[in-house]
């Protein structure tokens, strides 16, 4: 962990706590994509095998597996610990409102689940206004509405009744880095650019935040006055 630990008030948040817990997962990342890699240039020396990794290549396409499916794989499930990443920091916070200002309103009061429950409780109750009327909040939606076909529906871009997934399919053409046919394949810098949306949208809360924060400051200042 970070040798230099601040002060936990939410003026703190984004800069120091959530700063360091983002280079940690980028850290995270470049192993990831550096396992991939490693997996594939071993896969590519020995692709005049007929066998690889238990697989024969007579029954299976080696070269989709191991140059495409599990590449894929091994980014999907890194997807799921980003996004829990994602959803742990924004509880966090909004634990961190409830004691700081002292809120008898827990984020685990409400109702919804996931980012829907904590940005509402950042805009309803802590009072950080615009949030989900944002570019951030967009992107952040489009990057759930990928994450939770992988986590819940194993990726596939088909319905239970053989419907092509059409939303899905825009957001997979909008964000980039995926293709597929059957289900979602994940290709590098699928991760990087899911990081980047995580950051701009704690970026975002910390400059509401910080806005918020000096006007309370300069509100308190006044009336002392």
């Amino acid at each position: 962990m970070a040798i230099f630990v601040p002060q936990k008030v939410v003026l703190n948040w984004y800069r120091y706590d959530v700063g360091f817990s983002i280079e940690l997962m980028h850290s995270f990342v470049r192993g990831v994509e550096k396992q991939a890699t490693a997996s594939l240039a071993e896969y590519r020396a020995k692709r005049t095998a007929r066998e690889h990794q238990g697989l024969d290549g007579d029954t299976w396409d080696l070269d989709s597996i191991f140059e495409e499916h599990f590449p894929s794989l091994q980014r999907r499930s890194a997807l799921l610990t980003v996004w829990g990443f994602l959803e742990h920091e924004l509880d966090k916070l909004c634990s961190l409102y409830q004691s700081e200002k002292g809120f008898k309103l827990a984020v685990s009061d409400l109702s919804e689940k996931g980012i829907d429950r904590s940005t509402n409780y950042l805009e309803k109750v802590a009072g950080l206004n615009g949030l989900k009327a944002s570019p951030e909040w967009n992107n952040l939606k489009t990057l759930q509405r990928i994450r939770n076909l992988i986590a819940h529906e194993e990726g596939k871009l088909r319905d239970r009744n053989g419907k092509p997934r059409d939303r899905i399919l825009k957001d997979m053409k909008d964000f980039g880095f995926l293709k597929g046919e059957v289900e979602i394949l994940v290709a590098e810098g699928f991760l990087p650019k899911t990081l980047d949306i995580c950051k701009s949208y704690f970026k975002l809360i910390g400059k509401v935040i910080e806005a918020n924060e000096t006007a309370e400051i300069i509100s308190r200042r006044k009336t002392d006055n």
